[in-house]
Protein backbone atom coordinates (compact mmCIF):
# COMPACT_ATOMS: atom_id res chain seq x y z
CA UNK A 1 0.00 0.00 0.00
CA UNK A 2 1.15 3.22 -0.77
CA UNK A 3 2.29 5.64 1.90
CA UNK A 4 1.18 9.19 2.06
CA UNK A 5 5.33 9.98 3.27
CA UNK A 6 5.56 8.65 -0.20
CA UNK A 7 3.38 11.09 -2.00
CA UNK A 8 4.32 14.03 0.01
CA UNK A 9 7.79 13.50 -1.02
CA UNK A 10 6.58 13.26 -4.66
CA UNK A 11 4.60 16.68 -4.15
CA UNK A 12 7.31 18.78 -2.50
CA UNK A 13 9.72 18.03 -5.86
CA UNK A 14 7.03 19.69 -8.08
CA UNK A 15 4.78 22.37 -5.57
CA UNK A 16 5.68 24.19 -2.78
CA UNK A 17 4.17 23.20 0.81
CA UNK A 18 1.75 25.95 0.94
CA UNK A 19 -0.10 25.12 -2.17
CA UNK A 20 -1.23 21.06 -0.91
CA UNK A 21 -4.23 21.64 1.46
CA UNK A 22 -4.82 17.94 1.68
CA UNK A 23 -3.59 14.29 0.41
CA UNK A 24 -5.53 11.14 1.12
CA UNK A 25 -4.17 7.42 -0.23
CA UNK A 26 -7.31 5.46 -0.40
CA UNK A 27 -6.95 1.39 0.28
CA UNK A 28 -8.09 0.83 -3.68
CA UNK A 29 -5.30 2.81 -4.56
CA UNK A 30 -7.09 5.64 -4.67
CA UNK A 31 -4.53 9.43 -4.36
CA UNK A 32 -7.05 12.53 -3.51
CA UNK A 33 -4.62 15.68 -3.72
CA UNK A 34 -6.66 18.89 -3.13
CA UNK A 35 -4.66 21.94 -3.66
CA UNK A 36 -5.31 25.39 -2.30
CA UNK A 37 -3.98 27.13 -4.83
CA UNK A 38 -4.26 27.38 -8.83
CA UNK A 39 -1.35 26.06 -10.61
CA UNK A 40 -0.54 26.58 -14.79
CA UNK A 41 -1.72 23.68 -16.77
CA UNK A 42 2.10 22.39 -17.39
CA UNK A 43 2.35 21.89 -13.78
CA UNK A 44 -0.70 20.07 -13.61
CA UNK A 45 0.30 17.36 -16.34
CA UNK A 46 4.03 17.19 -14.52
CA UNK A 47 1.98 16.73 -11.31
CA UNK A 48 -0.10 13.76 -12.83
CA UNK A 49 2.36 12.28 -14.51
CA UNK A 50 4.68 12.27 -11.61
CA UNK A 51 2.05 10.83 -8.79
CA UNK A 52 1.62 8.18 -11.52
CA UNK A 53 4.63 6.42 -11.31
CA UNK A 54 4.51 5.88 -7.54
CA UNK A 55 4.31 1.64 -7.17
CA UNK A 56 0.31 1.39 -5.86
CA UNK A 57 -1.47 4.42 -7.50
CA UNK A 58 -4.28 3.33 -9.32
CA UNK A 59 -6.38 6.50 -9.52
CA UNK A 60 -4.78 10.30 -9.31
CA UNK A 61 -8.10 12.49 -8.11
CA UNK A 62 -7.37 16.41 -7.75
CA UNK A 63 -9.26 19.08 -6.35
CA UNK A 64 -8.36 22.45 -7.58
CA UNK A 65 -9.38 26.00 -5.93
CA UNK A 66 -11.79 27.72 -8.32
CA UNK A 67 -13.28 30.92 -8.09
CA UNK A 68 -17.19 30.91 -7.57
CA UNK A 69 -19.29 32.63 -10.29
CA UNK A 70 -22.57 34.36 -9.10
CA UNK A 71 -25.32 32.79 -11.90
CA UNK A 72 -27.19 35.10 -13.93
CA UNK A 73 -30.74 35.18 -13.82
CA UNK A 74 -31.49 36.09 -17.05
CA UNK A 75 -29.50 33.16 -19.22
CA UNK A 76 -31.27 30.12 -20.12
CA UNK A 77 -28.78 27.47 -20.27
CA UNK A 78 -29.43 24.47 -22.10
CA UNK A 79 -27.60 21.18 -23.62
CA UNK A 80 -27.11 22.16 -27.11
CA UNK A 81 -24.77 25.60 -25.73
CA UNK A 82 -22.68 23.18 -23.48
CA UNK A 83 -21.93 21.34 -26.04
CA UNK A 84 -21.10 23.58 -28.83
CA UNK A 85 -18.42 24.66 -25.97
CA UNK A 86 -16.85 21.90 -25.15
CA UNK A 87 -16.04 21.31 -28.93
CA UNK A 88 -13.25 24.21 -27.99
CA UNK A 89 -11.87 21.29 -26.21
CA UNK A 90 -9.58 19.68 -28.47
CA UNK A 91 -7.79 16.51 -27.64
CA UNK A 92 -4.66 17.20 -29.07
CA UNK A 93 -2.88 13.93 -29.38
CA UNK A 94 -6.42 12.99 -32.18
CA UNK A 95 -7.16 16.60 -32.85
CA UNK A 96 -10.82 15.94 -32.40
CA UNK A 97 -12.91 17.79 -29.93
CA UNK A 98 -13.98 15.74 -26.40
CA UNK A 99 -17.51 16.13 -27.62
CA UNK A 100 -17.40 14.42 -30.90
CA UNK A 101 -14.68 12.43 -29.66
CA UNK A 102 -17.70 10.71 -27.62
CA UNK A 103 -15.92 11.02 -24.20
CA UNK A 104 -19.05 12.92 -22.94
CA UNK A 105 -21.44 9.92 -21.23
CA UNK A 106 -23.52 12.40 -19.36
CA UNK A 107 -24.44 16.52 -18.93
CA UNK A 108 -27.09 17.54 -16.31
CA UNK A 109 -27.97 20.87 -15.77
CA UNK A 110 -28.93 21.70 -11.84
CA UNK A 111 -31.41 23.81 -10.99
CA UNK A 112 -28.63 26.18 -8.86
CA UNK A 113 -26.90 26.40 -12.51
CA UNK A 114 -24.40 23.83 -11.67
CA UNK A 115 -23.21 21.59 -14.50
CA UNK A 116 -22.17 18.05 -14.07
CA UNK A 117 -20.54 16.22 -16.39
CA UNK A 118 -19.38 12.35 -16.85
CA UNK A 119 -16.78 11.93 -19.19
CA UNK A 120 -14.14 9.25 -20.06
CA UNK A 121 -10.94 9.21 -21.53
CA UNK A 122 -9.39 7.28 -24.59
CA UNK A 123 -7.42 5.44 -22.57
CA UNK A 124 -7.01 5.16 -18.46
CA UNK A 125 -3.41 5.99 -18.96
CA UNK A 126 -4.18 8.95 -21.21
CA UNK A 127 -1.08 11.68 -20.04
CA UNK A 128 -3.37 14.53 -20.72
CA UNK A 129 -6.22 13.44 -18.62
CA UNK A 130 -5.78 16.18 -15.96
CA UNK A 131 -5.36 18.46 -18.77
CA UNK A 132 -8.26 17.51 -20.78
CA UNK A 133 -10.75 17.43 -17.23
CA UNK A 134 -9.39 21.15 -16.40
CA UNK A 135 -9.98 22.44 -20.07
CA UNK A 136 -13.71 20.95 -19.74
CA UNK A 137 -14.42 22.46 -16.42
CA UNK A 138 -12.83 26.15 -17.62
CA UNK A 139 -14.95 25.97 -20.57
CA UNK A 140 -18.18 25.17 -19.07
CA UNK A 141 -17.60 28.15 -16.67
CA UNK A 142 -16.71 30.27 -19.44
CA UNK A 143 -20.82 30.23 -20.34
CA UNK A 144 -22.59 32.51 -18.77
CA UNK A 145 -24.60 31.65 -16.28
CA UNK A 146 -23.19 28.65 -15.18
CA UNK A 147 -22.37 29.03 -11.09
CA UNK A 148 -19.66 25.93 -10.75
CA UNK A 149 -19.04 22.67 -13.15
CA UNK A 150 -18.59 19.34 -10.95
CA UNK A 151 -16.74 17.20 -13.69
CA UNK A 152 -16.85 13.38 -12.69
CA UNK A 153 -14.26 11.06 -14.77
CA UNK A 154 -15.33 7.21 -15.57
CA UNK A 155 -14.07 4.45 -17.69
CA UNK A 156 -17.10 2.72 -17.32
CA UNK A 157 -18.03 1.36 -20.33
CA UNK A 158 -14.61 1.89 -21.64
CA UNK A 159 -14.20 4.37 -24.63
CA UNK A 160 -14.19 2.71 -28.36
CA UNK A 161 -13.74 4.41 -31.09
CA UNK A 162 -17.15 3.49 -32.23
CA UNK A 163 -18.19 6.55 -29.42
CA UNK A 164 -16.85 9.12 -32.08
CA UNK A 165 -19.58 10.85 -34.13
CA UNK A 166 -20.86 9.75 -37.66
CA UNK A 167 -19.09 12.95 -38.89
CA UNK A 168 -15.90 12.26 -37.48
CA UNK A 169 -15.41 8.61 -38.56
CA UNK A 170 -15.62 9.78 -41.90
CA UNK A 171 -13.27 12.70 -41.72
CA UNK A 172 -10.97 10.58 -39.91
CA UNK A 173 -11.30 7.24 -42.40
CA UNK A 174 -12.92 4.86 -40.19
CA UNK A 175 -15.25 3.52 -42.40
Amino acid sequence: MVKEVEVLEKLSEILDDDAIKAVEVKDDGTLFLELSQEIDDATLIKLHQELGKIEGIKNIEIKLPKAKKEASGDIQLNREIILEKLKEVIDPEIGVDVVNLGLIYELEIKPDNVVYVKMTMTTPGCPLTMWILRAVEDKILEIPGVKDAEIELTFDPPWTPDMISEEYKKRLGLY
